[in-house]
């Protein structure tokens, strides 16, 4: 038989035997844990690998802003979230202009940027007007507008051709240089032509052999523009985009041709004139009298 203390101790030994058990399944389960953890470190590092510097937004930017060292920053991304248009190095972007809105933070991308001369399609024609400028429009033809080569975009010369009061003789002037074309017709700068090649709204209508053009100006210089159109005949001269800058010009009129082509200096047909004091009592007159010439 066995004794008490035997039978006592019996339990005991069955709880000690089934703890180290236990303890020993749950460490060889710990350890398939670590195990599965490192090996899972080890493939996301691999999947991940290093990060990538990309351009980021520093602040918030608005749609139509464009893009300054201000609002740039460089940032680390893990390769697996650069997106496929962002850029690495901030001179990519300065000087483009943001066509929707950017957060700060976001990746700076170039769908979501635009050249300044790239004009959205759903642009209008005060949007592409400069700031102190004002479009003016006129109506040419083929001859007044370069046999109708002038396209939105391009900048032009405008003369102005009248008489010159007093005389029967024509001059020519050079009204405003480099002046740049934001429209011809319904066509606005940089932004694509409509199907059909019609905007929505179109200008006012005018004779077939005219079409209207559009042109940038000061209000200065469209106060000006609209009476040298009313006294005279407006034409435009195109440049090259490589010219920039104003040129003197002289008037053309008939005796600066000459003296252009001919190398003849015409005579002076201004009458030399004198004042003569005329006094009627208290009363003082001046009258101009032209001099004779002595024979």
């Amino acid at each position: 038989m066995e004794s008490p203390a035997a039978k006592r101790l019996l339990p005991l030994a069955f709880a000690l035997a089934f703890g180290v058990i236990g303890l020993s399944l749950m460490h060889s389960w710990r350890m398939r844990q670590v195990q599965a953890l490192k090996r899972e470190e080890v493939r996301l590092k691999s999947f991940y690998q290093e990060p990538i510097q990309v351009v980021v937004a520093s602040m918030d930017i608005t749609e139509g802003a464009t893009v300054e060292p201000s609002m740039l920053a460089m940032a680390p991304v893990p390769q697996k979230f650069v997106q496929p248009y962002s850029v690495r190095a901030t001179g990519e972007v300065l000087g483009l202009v943001a066509a929707a809105p950017i957060a700060e933070g976001e990746q700076m991308m170039t769908n979501k940027l635009r050249r300044p001369e790239a004009t959205p399609v759903d642009a209008t024609l005060s949007s592409v007007t400069p700031k102190g400028k004002r479009a003016i429009t006129i109506a040419v033809d083929t001859i007044t507008g370069v046999g109708g080569f002038v396209r939105p975009g391009d900048k032009v010369d405008v003369l102005w051709t009248l008489k010159i009061p007093g005389g029967d003789q024509s001059a020519t002037l050079t009204l405003f240089q480099e002046v740049p074309v934001l429209a011809v017709g319904p066509e606005i700068v940089g932004k694509p032509d409509q199907p059909g090649g019609q905007a929505a709204a179109g200008p006012v209508a005018v004779p077939q052999s005219q079409y209207i053009v559009t042109l940038a100006l000061n209000p200065q210089e469209t106060s000006s523009l609209l009476f040298a159109r009313e006294q005279g005949r407006i034409q435009l001269s195109l440049r090259p985009p490589q010219e920039a800058g104003a040129v003197p010009v002289p008037p053309a009129n008939l005796n600066t041709l000459m003296e252009l082509q001919l190398g003849i200096k015409s005579a002076d047909q201004t009458p030399r004139t004198r004042q003569v004091e005329v006094y009627k009592g208290l009363k003082r007159d001046v009258v101009v009298l032209a001099d004779q010439e002595q024979p």
